[in-house]
């Protein structure tokens, strides 16, 4: 076993033994990783993918997979370089297994609907939306997608549906960085489902009471498929994935000491004859300054002098001049005052 796998092996043991993380019945994390390692570095395709992409975003992508319990022996998931990012892609299966381990979530179902399967959508008594009636043909397999829908039935026994139609598949389809992805062209219907239950399964993931780690690396298998720029705002939380990654190569920097940067010197001094002219001055430390003017045969207390004289003079003048023009208000408005 690599060193790399051995790291990720140590730290999902450490969330199991600290943070109460579960895994699926029977899965082995190490046999998981293994299976995965031998598939990152198979060199039947040219340079393995172990080569051409980051360790850092292997590292990610394995513990991801961990986590969610997946298997890529097993078809669960896939290992898609971009560049030399490593990104874990969840399959059609790996998806309703994942979903299926949430805590608030009984059964997840998924279906596609074909151009002349009979489909019909209604609302119940809080205008939720809900499927009333679907008769899929088995002549109309060759057909095109015309949509796809999913329910998610909870403890309770109650369900809430997902409706897609192919227009709105194909536009979350191009959002995704592999737009011609040979998965979709070859796997359709799977894909279809895949994408509907992704939707239909976002709030239950985000109002889950299970373990952070997993509802994100959840999230973040998800949200890497697609081109998105928008930004996270979620506040820092030392518990995540990425922290936990880089936490022993921050812990090996060495640190600028803090509250001991050169003060900056003033932008612009004002000369002494003051007669508006500006004298850039470089963003330098001030004794750098100091040596420059001392060089050029100034003393640097006479320019600190001189430039005190000239910040006193111009606030004499400004005071003087509010001065003045308070008098000039004051009889202005003086035929303003009453008389009895």
């Amino acid at each position: 076993m690599t060193e790399l796998v051995q790291s990720v092996v140590n730290q999902i043991d450490s969330l199991k033994e600290k943070q109460g993380l579960q895994l699926p019945k029977g899965y082995s994390v190490s046999n998981a990783l293994q299976s995965a390692w031998l598939e990152l570095t198979d060199t039947t395709n040219g340079v393995p993918l172990a080569k051409k992409c980051s360790t850092q975003s292997i590292t990610k992508a394995l513990f991801n997979m961990a986590i969610q319990g997946l298997s890529s022996a097993k078809n669960q998931c896939y290992f898609i370089p971009y560049g030399k990012e490593l990104v874990l892609q969840r399959s059609y299966f790996g998806t309703i297994s994942v979903i299926n381990r949430l805590s608030n979530v009984k059964k997840i179902k998924a279906q596609v609907v074909f151009e002349g399967d009979e489909f019909e959508i209604g609302s119940d008594d809080d205008f939720n939306t809900v499927v009333k009636k679907f008769i899929p043909k088995f002549e109309n397999r060759d057909k095109a997608i015309v949509g796809a829908f999913a329910f998610i039935e909870k403890e309770d026994g109650s369900r809430d549906y997902t409706i897609m139609t192919k227009k709105e598949i194909d536009t979350s389809w191009n959002q995704a960085k592999a737009k011609n992805s040979g998965a979709r062209r070859n796997f359709s219907q799977e894909m279809a489902k895949r994408t509907v239950i992704n939707r239909a399964a976002k709030f239950y993931i985000n109002s889950s009471n299970d373990n952070d780690l997993f509802v994100q690396a959840i999230n973040d298998t998800t949200e890497k498929e697609y081109d998105d720029s928008r930004k996270d705002v979620t506040p820092e939380n030392k518990n995540t994935i990425d922290s936990m990654i880089n936490s022993k190569k921050e812990n090996n920097e060495v640190k600028p000491d803090e509250g001991h940067q050169p003060e900056k010197a003033l932008e612009k001094l004002v000369p002494e004859n003051n007669q508006g002219e500006e004298i850039e001055i470089k963003d330098t430390p001030v004794n750098e300054d100091i040596e420059e003017l001392t060089k050029a045969g100034e003393k640097p207390t006479e320019a600190k002098s001189s430039q005190s004289n000239n910040s006193e003079e111009m606030s004499s003048d400004d005071n003087s001049n509010e001065d003045q023009a308070g008098q000039e208000s004051l009889f202005a408005n003086i035929n303003d005052i009453p008389t009895e």
